[in-house]
């Protein structure tokens, strides 16, 4: 059944074909984009991709439930410590039900990361757009975030953040998202790691008529394992509306960096 659902997912791609080497080659072109650059070119590169069984999104599912090819490249710079800036890019298929309007997600990213008194920073900008989704959809728009971390123990981290967008996914207008995220990785000898995690966010939208939903809390629960540059991982998502698309579900996901 899965495969089925997965090969129906490869089809919708046809349309978004100008990104799929953002996913294919991802997994080869950045370690060599950084070995053949050598030092004339500053900072690191790195590369991503994954296969998912639902492209879920602040608990909302992407891609009607089905299966996600995504990927992307990252790009970071030291500039004085601890004191660094980084650029992305990232992509994935959706499906929002809107008669194959939108196929791709295409999103671009940048910010600065710093750490003050063992607390982590990343202050940073997101530009969501859609790829052949008509312009009356009004579907791209852009969010700032700033996130804070912070270990009080090995392998403890706790995060907190705040997502902010002035007209917000379908001219919903303004958009708040404070969340909050956990990651545990005991120490129990064994021969792979295994992470915990949990995350929890409110979407406060403003327009909820043209967003589609009233605004909603949403939450996570995952358990990941890593072997060199592949991890998987399986989380439990749900949120508290009603609809298909917001049904709780787990989600297993295959992802490698390079």
């Amino acid at each position: 059944m899965l495969v089925t659902r997965f090969a129906q997912t490869l089809g919708t791609l046809s349309a978004a074909a100008t990104c799929l080497p953002l996913l294919v080659i991802a997994a080869g072109a950045a370690p060599a984009l950084a070995e053949e650059a050598g030092p004339t070119i500053p900072g690191e590169f790195s590369a991503n991709v994954a296969l998912t069984t639902d492209y879920r999104f602040r608990g909302i599912s992407q891609t009607d439930k089905n299966p996600a090819i995504q990927g992307g490249f990252d790009y970071s710079l030291a500039i004085a410590d601890p004191i660094s800036l980084y650029a992305g890019i990232w992509a994935s298929n959706v499906d929002f039900q809107d008669g194959d309007q939108a196929q791709v997600e295409i999103d671009y990213y940048g910010g600065v990361t710093a750490e003050y008194m063992g607390v982590g920073i990343d202050v940073g900008l997101i530009y969501y757009t859609y790829p052949g989704a008509s312009s009356g959809l009004d579907y791209d728009y852009f969010e700032g975030k700033i996130d804070l971390s912070y270990s009080p123990m090995d392998g403890l981290t706790l995060g907190a953040g705040l997502n902010y967008s002035p007209d917000y996914f379908a001219s919903s207008g303004d958009f708040y998202y404070p969340h909050l995220s956990a990651e545990y990785t005991p120490e129990l000898g064994l021969p792979l790691p295994l992470t915990l995690s949990a995350t929890y966010g409110y979407n406060s939208i403003d327009d909820e008529a043209a967003f589609g939903t009233r605004s909603y809390h949403d939450w996570s629960a995952g358990i990941a394992t890593s072997y060199k540059f592949i991890t998987l991982k399986l989380q439990y998502i749900d949120n508290d509306l009603n609809g298909s698309i917001g049904d709780p579900t787990a989600v297993f996901t295959v992802s490698a960096s390079f």
